[in-house]
């Protein structure tokens, strides 16, 4: 199959090519430029969704829009500039958003970096945390009433691997760096994230859930040269395409089946089990107060009711 052909055959089992489901919807992903992302924001317009694409280049956020323009069949996408590692970009996004909408339906935190080098971003943050975890959190909370308006859903990027617990005294690389640990660490993170935010949005109407692509030939890891960026290089040649990848992201962005599935881990259109670490509330907690602080948010972490639970049903 073509990799930029439609992806309806790439539905008949388990997905259902919903057409009419994002009819007047409006929809905010970052990292809408390439890879999943991009894929997501053009199927989704297909679809009749009025997609934000959320770029960090300028140039390359222009291309993707008009690629994504010429096959939407609901409103012209738009391209909101912001780099997500920067708390100041992310900050004026959700400012611009919020003055431009009234609501959101689906916030899709997908923009995700890795880099071979321990870097500090102009917040002094190590740039992998700050991209992959802290800038999504940070937008997530900004733009939270919003989604809340439109009674959506929150979908995080994540992966099937991940650690079985979070070292809080190398959080940001500060003993040792590793590119992969920082990678994986930020994916716990995510995961932590969402299984906690599910849980404080019980019976509000937003559903929040992560997924992995699981692994995909996507530009990802390009930027990264020398030995580091080697294995990135020559594995993802044996990838599945980025359509593939993004099949899960769709699905729980557009499908009727998840729209009441909450703090729920997603891999190949199926929900998995996650390790304790991702359910634990001391670390949640811990984790997000943490978050707060660094980004300067004033967000206390509300306490769940004991009598609500995260809906657990199956997806058929």
């Amino acid at each position: 199959m073509n990799q930029d052909n439609d992806l309806l055959n790439m539905y008949a089992d388990p997905l259902t090519r919903w057409d009419d489901a994002m009819h007047g919807k409006i929809v905010l992903i970052t990292g809408a430029n390439s890879g999943i992302g991009f894929v997501t924001a053009r199927e989704l317009a297909k679809m009749g969704a009025q997609v934000l694409m959320v770029c960090r280049n300028a140039e390359r956020g222009a291309q993707a829009q008009t690629e994504v323009a010429m096959e939407a069949t609901g409103p012209v996408p738009e391209l909101l500039l912001a780099d997500m590692s920067s708390q100041a970009e992310v900050r004026a996004l959700a400012t611009e958003i919020g003055r431009r909408f009234h609501s959101i339906d689906v916030l899709i935190n997908n923009a995700g970096a890795i880099f071979a080098r321990r870097e500090l971003t102009a917040d002094g943050i190590e740039r992998t945390f700050a991209t992959n975890f802290l800038g999504p959190f940070l937008l997530t909370n900004l733009v939270l009433d919003l989604v809340r308006t439109g009674g959506g859903r929150i979908i995080n990027v994540a992966s099937e691997s991940y650690p079985p617990k979070l070292d809080f005294g190398n959080l940001q690389g500060e003993k040792r760096y590793s590119f992969l640990n920082a990678y994986f660490r930020s994916k716990l993170e995510n995961i932590i994230f969402s299984m906690d935010l599910a849980k404080q949005l019980q019976d509000s109407g937003v559903t929040v859930n992560c997924f992995s692509p699981g692994p995909t030939n996507t530009g990802f890891g390009d930027g990264m040269s020398g030995l580091a960026g080697l294995f990135p290089r020559l594995a993802k040649k044996l990838f599945p395409s980025r359509e593939k990848g993004a099949r899960t992201l769709i699905y729980l962005a557009s499908s009727p089946e998840v729209a009441d599935v909450s703090g729920r881990f997603f891999l190949r259109q199926r929900i998995r089990r996650t390790k304790p670490v991702t359910h634990d509330a001391e670390i949640a907690a811990r984790l997000w107060h943490l978050s707060a602080e660094l980004v300067g948010l004033r967000v206390e972490q509300p306490k769940p009711s004991t009598s609500a639970k995260a809906v657990s049903r199956s997806v058929a």
